[in-house]
């Protein structure tokens, strides 16, 4: 039976990567910190709480595996210093095992599209960079596949939450930009993409950024809420500076109170890019893949979902 290890699986993605796993009946090891929460896990995978910083320590977790996804990191800390030291410090602890223990396993890191930064020019947060940095350690191994997924949306998706519920209530705010746009992909495509990069070995050595094909504007993306939503949505558009402005009132407020900020100026800069890079097909060359379902069905499925978040919580 195959063995794959999965770090990051009581987040988003890494929820959707392990349901996917246990689906084809791989067997799937979690590594999860001390502090990660097992509430997204299925009862039919096995857990072990470990140290990333300490490679040997995980010699007994690795051997017989064949697979090795790594998709853990933090998306919002306080500095350039913690995000390092989360993506891209752990990355080559988990390498450094690999090597070890584990020394034939195809690696799978999944990095993000804040890696590439907008028109591939390089990444202009501090996210970004120190994913970049995860990349750099990977590609100085062998066996290795590099996901590069965009802005991702579905069920379990607390970042996004927050905008969803909103629009659930007939308003959702963006940045006011004419030009450009971004890239999407949802989380349950982007999940199976990876559950299956197993058994395409041409994609080894390859970076890979998958999405819907397409860039979306703030108005495409407003159009798609109102069609999955089923309702009028008041699209309430903010001037640049504006946005610049809260981002700005949202670190200093996140000091004042000890926290660290999650809407800062690096996220601004990240919402006001445009003219994200459009993958020119080389994930469906290697892999055949291609989105499952559609965008307007994928964001009712996750509307569907909060309303039945939101009917539990009022029972």
């Amino acid at each position: 039976m195959n063995k794959t290890i999965l770090t990051g699986a009581s987040g988003f993605l890494g929820s959707h990567i392990i349901d996917i796993l246990l689906e084809k009946g791989i067997l799937v090891h979690a590594l999860l910190r001390q502090s990660s929460s097992v509430k997204n896990l299925p009862d039919d995978c096995r857990i072990s709480r470990v140290d990333f910083m300490t490679p040997d320590s995980m010699a007994e977790d690795f051997a017989g595996a064949d697979v090795i996804i790594h998709a853990a990191g933090a998306t919002s800390a306080a500095s350039q210093e913690e995000f390092d030291r989360a993506n891209a410090l752990v990355t080559r602890n988990l390498l450094k095992a690999k090597e070890k223990y584990a020394q034939n396993a195809l690696f799978i890191f999944i990095s993000s599209q804040a890696a590439s930064g907008p028109a591939g020019c390089g990444p202009v947060t501090d996210y970004g960079r120190s994913k970049l940095l995860g990349e750099f350690a990977v590609r100085d191994t062998e066996n290795w596949v590099i996901v590069r997924p965009p802005a991702i949306f579905g069920s379990r998706d607390p970042a996004s939450m927050p905008v969803m519920k909103l629009a659930l209530r007939g308003i959702f705010v963006s940045p006011w930009i004419n030009t450009g746009g971004f890239c999407l992909a949802y989380a349950q495509d982007i999940a199976r993409l990876i559950a299956e990069l197993r058994d395409y070995p041409d994609a080894a050595g390859k970076t890979l950024e998958p999405s819907y094909g397409r860039l979306f504007s703030w108005k495409d993306f407003h159009g798609i809420l109102e069609k999955a939503a089923g309702r009028r949505i008041l699209h309430l558009r903010i001037p640049p500076l504006l946005v610049h402005t809260a981002g700005f009132m949202s670190e200093a407020l996140a000091s004042l109170t000890g926290r660290t900020s999650f809407f800062c100026r690096d996220k601004c800069r990240e919402l006001l890019a445009v003219e994200w890079p459009v993958e020119g097909g080389l994930t469906r060359r290697l892999t055949g893949w291609e989105p499952a379902i559609p965008v307007e069905e994928a964001m009712k499925r996750t509307f569907q979902w909060i309303r039945a978040q939101n009917n539990r919580i009022k029972k």
